[in-house]
């Protein structure tokens, strides 16, 4: 039956029409005609023109229903390229946007900074429980008594915008309804007529509604996550925490004999198979998807969510063999060894779709920087590895990166006749610090413009704090408004700073001049100091004692560099999560200290240096002992890349060993390659060949069919492969 769901998708999406010229037209003219109206009111002009103007598509092969013409194109997860739904913030880009990219331009182009927004339009997530719970109708009655209440003309304009928007989105529901009415009405068949009654059904009540049954409820999530992101032109990257939020309506289901086990898992195949088709995640080429799936984990009591459910995911996956969405897991040293053993038994059959996260040192980090347990233990991965609250937090990250590695070497040209180790290591960390503000000033200054330029108010509506406050979430409305301003290149820095440690400052074997020389020449020449730096100075990453302690302290104080408050009033909370830039930041980069040669990666998250070896995976672990990772609230991932296995019991004991050994040594986050390089190589070699086309890696924070990857994305997989 899936079978029949992808070639209806893959047909439709060929060819769809997203009315994107049409669409923009009367949004210019529906602009020109309100020009006197605040920007939270034009917003919601936009959305009702979309509403109203974009044709719906019922699918043959779903009962889910969400996809309308927005002018969203098909590889967009959300809107983000879409001229339609970002008409606001377009016609205002000289004005915030260019004016930013401008201010960092030579940063950028020096490579000590990669980013190109002020915010983060992406890794978000809607307040699924308060839809759920209230459905839009009871939002909207929310919101039209704190208009009543409000003097405050600013905060009334906003109000109406969310009341507005919503009803916009109601509008679009029954256009649904009626579509799929109709289709039921010239169907002669039977079978498809009941289908589209039941879509009709549905659509009649949800999301206006709180959902009664397992496939509404799926369905609010469904409809929810796309309109939203496609009128808003935002990423909301996440399906949700699907196991906490949908079992209640399952296991209701069940008892009443409403739905099967079965019927359950092929709504959530549904739902995978709509992100494996429209983001050709199997077609000889890479589109981000931008997608995940939440589960395990505890609930806000800190009960713990493992159920039915759960497994019927994980099954699903391993059907259908899906990569396209992220399985982000939850687990902790209470979860069960069934739970692991599942993720286990997906990443062994050759899907390295699954990151986990770690409870224990996760909701533990959002408490240390002042959010309640009972918030932050509904967390979830919101993109790739990045951690966001569910309901009650907009993080706004993945949009900017700072090259440590880089101000390193920015630190050794200003600081050549330091006396010592230590205050060679002062100026180092205050340059990170002066460095972070520098950048944490320019994006404050045009962040406080967002909400001037592209509020959000359906996104706002749905999450705790605006509709309380009276304030969209662009400009501080949520509970949490958090930026994390991620730093990449820590193996390297660390190995980097030992270096100088040992060599200049210990052995006094060179100076920082002659060291700095040497760098600027890429070694040429220094060959044997190389090596010796490479092969004979301990490594991060290899459970080496001194490495260990150093990088402790080290990651202790960078934990530190974030002062500001950001342009929303919240907090820059401290990270190091790579995506690709540790490869796009490290070409701009020369030779550093560590003996990277000049252009070449950075080193991954809390990884060791792509060019050092290790012994044992467990080598990777137990290094992470040695960090306190509490101090970082965002996700601090470590990837262990293992040779091809079998999918047996031995090994998934073995993989559940690794796991368990993660937990003890409290890392932050961990994802597995299970990749041969030999394989690799001969993929690489002949990319069209059958047996090739089932071969899928982790990339970063999204796994891909290999032979779909760009070339330089083929070499640095192969190169982890041979460490």
């Amino acid at each position: 039956m899936k079978e029949l769901l992808k070639n209806e998708l893959e047909n439709y999406y060929i060819s769809f029409d997203n009315q994107n010229a049409e669409l923009c037209e009367k949004i210019d003219s529906e602009i020109r005609k309100n020009s006197g109206l605040s920007s939270y009111e034009l917003k919601s002009c936009i959305h009702e023109v979309l509403c109203s103007e974009g044709n719906v598509k019922i699918f043959e092969n779903t009962p889910l229903f969400f996809e309308f013409s927005s002018g969203r194109i098909r590889y967009d997860w959300g809107g983000i390229e879409s001229q339609t739904s970002t008409r606001l913030k377009l016609s205002h880009y000289d004005e915030w946007h260019k004016l930013y990219t401008d201010e960092l331009k030579n940063d950028v182009e020096s490579g000590l900074f990669y980013g190109w927004s002020p915010v983060g339009y992406d890794h978000l997530c809607l307040g699924y429980d308060k839809i759920l719970k209230m459905g839009i109708s009871g939002i909207i009655s929310e919101a039209e008594a704190k208009l009543k209440a409000e003097s405050n003309e600013k905060k009334k304009s906003f109000y109406r915008s969310v009341i507005k928007s919503l009803n916009a989105l109601i509008k679009l529901q029954h256009r649904f309804e009626k579509e799929a009415a109709r289709l039921a009405e010239i169907s002669c068949d039977e079978t498809k007529k009941a289908h589209y009654l039941k879509i009709a059904s549905a659509a009649k009540r949800c999301p206006e509604q709180p959902p009664q049954s397992f496939y509404e409820a799926l369905n609010t999530i469904a409809f929810c996550r796309e309109c939203i992101s496609s009128l808003e032109g935002i990423g909301i990257s996440t399906w949700g925490h699907l196991d906490r939020l949908l079992f209640p309506y399952y296991i209701n289901d069940i008892k009443s004999g409403v739905i099967s086990k079965e019927d359950a898992a092929s709504l959530i195949a549904d739902l995978i198979t709509y992100t494996e088709i429209r983001f050709d995640t199997k077609k000889y080429t890479y589109h981000e998807t931008s997608t995940t799936i939440e589960l395990g984990g505890c609930d806000e009591n800190g009960e713990l969510v493992y159920n039915e459910l759960t497994d019927i995911i994980l099954d699903t996956v391993i059907d259908l063999k899906a990569i396209g969405t992220k399985i982000n897991c939850r687990i902790s040293k209470k979860s069960s060894d069934k739970f692991i053993e599942h993720i286990a038994k997906v990443q062994l059959a050759n899907l390295p779709c699954v990151m986990m996260h770690n409870d224990d040192v996760i909701v533990a980090s959002r408490v240390k920087m002042g959010q309640k347990i009972e918030d932050a233990r509904l967390y979830l991965g919101g993109g790739c590895h990045e951690v966001v609250l569910a309901n009650t937090e907009v993080c706004t990250r993945a949009d900017s990166w700072i090259n440590v590695p880089g101000i390193l070497l920015r630190v050794m040209e200003n600081n050549r006749n330091c006396k010592n180790y230590d205050e060679f290591y002062r100026e180092f960390i205050s340059g990170v610090r002066e460095y972070h503000n520098y950048i944490s000033e320019i994006k404050n200054k045009y962040e406080k413009l967002w909400w001037k330029f592209d509020p959000m108010p359906l996104y706002s509506s749905t999450v705790t704090g605006p509709i309380e406050k009276g304030l969209d979430i662009t400009e501080g409305g949520a509970v949490y408004n958090s930026t994390m301003l991620s730093m990449v290149g820590a193996a390297t820095v660390a190995d980097s700073l030992y270096a100088i440690k040992k060599l200049v400052f210990e052995d006094e074997k060179i100076s920082i001049s002659e060291f700095l020389d040497i760098l600027n020449n890429n070694f040429n020449g220094n060959e044997e100091l190389r090596r010796y730096i490479v092969e004979k100075l301990p490594k991060h990453g290899t459970n080496n004692d001194i490495m260990n302690e150093f990088s402790g302290k080290l990651f202790d104080d960078l934990s530190k560099v974030s002062e500001k408050l950001n342009g929303r009033g919240g907090k820059y909370m401290p990270a190091f999560y790579p995506h690709e830039f540790y490869w796009n930041l490290g070409v701009k980069t020369g030779a550093t200290p560590d003996g990277r040669a000049a252009n070449t990666s950075l080193s991954r998250g809390v990884s060791p240096s792509e060019f050092v070896k290790t012994d044992s995976p467990l080598d990777v672990i137990n290094s992470l002992k040695a960090i306190d990772f509490t101090k970082y609230a965002d996700s601090f991932i470590a990837e262990i890349t293992l040779p091809v296995i079998e999918n047996n019991e031995k090994n998934i004991a073995v993989f559940v060993s690794l796991v368990k050994g993660f937990l003890e040594a409290e890392g932050s986050s961990i994802q597995f390659n299970i990749v041969d390089k030999n394989l690799l190589i001969e993929a690489k070699n002949n990319p069209l060949k059958e047996l090739y086309q089932n071969l899928y890696v982790r990339v970063c924070g999204y796994s891909a069919q290999f032979v779909g990857l760009s070339e330089d994305s083929k070499n640095h997989i192969i190169q982890r492969a041979v460490r």
